[in-house]
């Protein structure tokens, strides 16, 4: 499946329940950055509201993202940034080595990509050629074995969690992860898994989850609740991350 920039970039903005996804996403990022060394950093793919909107204890901020429209948009955000020292590249990964190959990055975070791209050998090759021994990799990505996926395997709307929905189909998603798959992806390509998780509990699909706070049946508080549900139902959450390291040979 050969990605259709033009086209995700316009699914993805108006996508249901995004917005807390995106908050959630964003709370599990800080709170790990602030675990590990985060003075260089480079992001891969920032989607409609890069970290740095968000996140400021960096000494200096890469962000690769080939997509015009979400470009475009970190560009403009540059100047909300309370951190300024950002650079915006409009490139894939695997092309802009030229420029980012001597950065020394302390960080890089792979947020929300990992499950759409189709050659994944080639994406992880540019990352082991630009991280050292001491580089932290973060990954989330959607998760195949989330309470809500596996509701519907029971509800047999789905044969297992492995099936492509209609929403993977729609936003062009290459493979289904659950936590033991992106571990074995990221081994088999050189790396080592430092720590692993989820989190984003929810109980049902994003329209679902959209449409029932559209009526007014799910508030503010509950979401957050869900939140903090991942603590009593580990590995259920509706997202899952490893952070990893290049494998010492």
């Amino acid at each position: 499946m050969n990605r259709n920039l033009s086209d995700y970039q316009e699914q993805y903005s108006n996508q249901p329940y995004e917005k807390y996804q995106v908050s959630f996403r964003k709370m599990k990022l800080i709170e790990l950055l602030n675990k590990y060394n985060h003075q260089n950093i480079l992001e891969v793919g920032c989607g409609l509201e890069s970290i740095f909107l968000d996140f400021s204890s960096y000494d200096f901020i890469t962000v690769i993202e080939p997509a015009e429209m979400f470009y475009n948009k970190a560009i403009e955000d540059i100047e909300k940034a309370k951190n300024k020292n950002v650079t915006v590249i409009k490139e894939l990964l695997e092309n802009s080595l030229p420029q980012i190959k001597d950065k020394k990055f302390n960080f890089i975070l792979v947020s929300s990509l990992l499950h759409e791209i189709p050659d994944q050998s080639i994406f992880f090759k540019a990352l082991y050629d630009i991280s050292s021994e001491d580089t932290i990799i973060h990954f989330n990505v959607p998760n195949a074995s989330s309470f809500h996926r596996l509701l519907a395997v029971e509800m047999g709307l789905i044969k297992s969690e492995f099936q492509k929905s209609d929403s993977n189909i729609q936003f062009q998603q290459h493979t289904n992860f659950n936590i033991d798959l992106l571990k074995q992806t990221v081994e088999n390509n050189g790396f080592t898994v430092i720590e692993s998780g989820s989190y984003s509990f929810k109980p049902f699909t994003h329209q679902q989850m959209q449409d029932m706070i559209n009526a007014g049946l799910i508030t503010e508080q509950i979401i957050n609740g869900f939140y903090k549900m991942e603590r009593y139902l580990p590995n259920l959450g509706s997202e899952i991350f490893v952070n990893i390291k290049k494998t010492k040979k």
